[in-house]
């Protein structure tokens, strides 16, 4: 018997997509379900599934346990868990990963109120959404972002916060590499997060390791003065 509908029913979308196409699926039930576009009669339950349902596959740590929890039509072959085959080294960066995965979520959250409240751009579902991929971008590459802010003088303690920092510097730069072929509405909200996620995460940190990450990279204003 097949098992009850599954997060990627929800999105509609192959349980073997890449993040790209994932993303798109999400975009489009978005479009699809948004109270701003249809009238619903569920209070915006299904449209808050389909938030729920890109929280969790949109992060490769929530995805892979996820993954690991579903229950399969099709016979499969038991695989050994995958924290059995771990190193500590992996382990470990596992561990920060999921840190930053917490530590983005939070800020973006922060970061959405406030700008919820500075101005009415768009509903609280769209910024939601967009948090959400900021959040699936910044869980990339934790291995590299750790040592550079070793590099960057962060202390152990610090090495969660400021790695995020560091993955924000580089989701802001390509941000602006986008703004070179136009910029939309969307990616203007973007650059508006990632500064308030910055400035929400840099006051747990000192000063000094502040500067030498490189400070707010202040993406909206240059997005603005393009």
């Amino acid at each position: 018997m097949k098992a009850v509908t599954s997060l990627y029913d929800v999105l509609r979308a192959d349980p073997e997509c890449s993040l790209h196409d994932l993303r798109s699926a999400y975009r489009q039930r978005a479009r699809e379900l948004h109270p701003d576009v249809v009238a619903t009669d569920d209070g915006g339950e299904a449209m808050a599934r389909v938030n729920d349902a890109w929280r969790v596959l949109s992060n490769p740590v929530t995805r892979r346990d996820y993954d690991a929890s579903l229950v399969l039509d099709v016979p499969v072959t038991p695989q050994p868990a995958p924290q059995a085959n771990r190193t500590r080294r992996q382990a470990w960066v596992a561990g920060v990963q999921a840190q930053i995965f917490r530590l983005s979520r939070l800020a973006g959250r922060s970061a959405t109120q406030t700008l919820l409240v500075r101005s009415t751009r768009a509903p609280r579902s769209t910024y939601e959404g967009l948090v959400e991929e900021i959040v699936a971008e910044l869980t990339k590459d934790t291995e590299a972002r750790v040592r550079a802010a070793r590099a960057a003088g962060a202390a152990p303690l610090d090495l969660g916060v400021a790695a995020t920092l560091i993955g924000l510097r580089t989701l802001a730069a390509s941000v602006r590499r986008q703004a070179t072929l136009g910029v939309t509405a969307e990616l203007q909200m973007t650059a508006e997060l990632i500064d308030r996620m910055w400035d929400v995460l840099a006051h747990e940190l000192p000063q000094q390791l502040n500067v030498a990450l490189g400070g707010n990279p202040h993406t909206a204003h240059a997005l603005r003065a393009s």
